[in-house]
């Protein structure tokens, strides 16, 4: 595993500076791929690439993708076995269920992969050296877990950050703590913990943020804040300044598709994961957004051969940014808007 981390973690340093058209033929190559596994192994993919008139073994265009519809949850939660693979690549390794949360009410059953592991795992890497964390250090997390599972006072303790980290680098320790412990005992924690890097949700780093000032808590080792699950408000960078004199790094993720993009090294947007990720906003009618006019969330996971999941409208609106000052030419998501209702 740490081999194969370290050779797309090479890769994705080449990559990240590709310029779009170089990066979507990269997409298309993989597209290319996954349309024929899915048109030849699923029946439901069979009849939709014949409804929309496209052949899935012809060369993957901008044009062949505006054509297939979008994809719901509701096709997807209806489609059932017809949507599951007959077989898979053996390179992709053995299948994993994932459930996503259900956070609207409508939860969805579908698989992964060894190989969906790897990537996630690969975005995870790639965003700690993005910016340049301390692996050696603790990393503190204050996030949801089962009923009465890692309470106040003494929740989780772990002697690496994860399977991702741990794979290719001896990293300090990790500390956990369910996000239903009450504030005043989460501040306790943290007091005692001392972590270098605190990652939460951002409603829940914001109260932090505001009884710490009020209370004049300091947490004297903590260099970042990283927060993942919600929006992160404009004023959250100005109020985790105030309280630590850290900076906010954010990341937007999904459990149906995993890392969709991260915020970049140098500036306060957020790039997509096109190595993993073809992402699209559209309007109303699927049309592409302009940069700066915000529209639907449409995700092609580009390596999940399991549940293929082809223009899946994820139920969020975010908008197109400008190209990015950094150089990269990964495209600039400049803001998440939330959730669609």
């Amino acid at each position: 595993m740490a081999s194969l981390l370290m050779s797309l973690l090479y890769q994705f340093e080449q990559t990240q500076w590709l310029a779009p058209e170089a990066l979507f033929a990269e997409q298309a190559r993989q597209l290319h791929l996954l349309f024929t596994h899915a048109a030849g192994t699923t029946a439901f993919y069979r009849r939709r690439f014949a409804a929309a008139g496209i052949d899935p073994a012809a060369p993957v265009t901008r044009e062949t993708l505006s054509r297939l519809p979008i994809l719901s949850r509701g096709e997807v939660q209806a489609a059932g076995e017809a949507m599951v693979p007959s077989e898979l690549p053996k390179s992709h390794g053995k299948r994993h269920a994932i459930e996503t949360s259900g956070s609207d009410g409508s939860p969805l059953k579908m698989f992964g992969t060894e190989a969906t592991g790897l990537f996630w795992r690969a975005g995870v890497m790639r965003e700690h050296l993005w910016h340049d964390r301390d692996l050696g250090g603790k990393l503190a997390a204050i996030r949801r877990a089962p009923p009465g599972a890692a309470m106040a006072p003494l929740g989780l303790k772990s002697e690496t950050w994860g399977p991702a980290s741990g794979a290719v680098y001896p990293t300090g320790p990790a500390v956990m703590l369910n996000i239903a412990s009450p504030l005043p005992a989460q501040i306790d924690w943290l007091r005692r913990e001392q972590p270098d890097y605190l990652i939460s949700l951002p409603s829940n780093v914001a109260a932090l943020a505001a009884l710490c000032l009020k209370d004049s808590v300091r947490l004297p080792n903590l260099k970042q804040v990283l927060t993942v699950g919600e929006l992160v408000p404009p004023e959250l960078r100005a109020s985790v300044r105030k309280a630590w004199n850290v900076p906010l790094k954010d990341s937007y993720s999904c459990e149906e598709a995993g890392y969709l993009a991260m915020q970049c090294p140098q500036e306060e947007v957020l790039h997509v994961q096109s190595e993993s990720v073809l992402l699209e906003i559209v309007d109303e009618a699927g049309r592409a957004c302009a940069p700066g006019r915000a529209g639907r969330v449409v995700v092609t996971s580009l390596h999940n051969f399991a549940t293929p999941l082809i223009r899946y409208e994820l139920g969020d609106l975010a908008e197109f940014g400008a190209p990015c000052a950094c150089g990269r030419g990964l495209p600039v998501i400049s803001r998440v808007l939330g959730r669609a209702s």
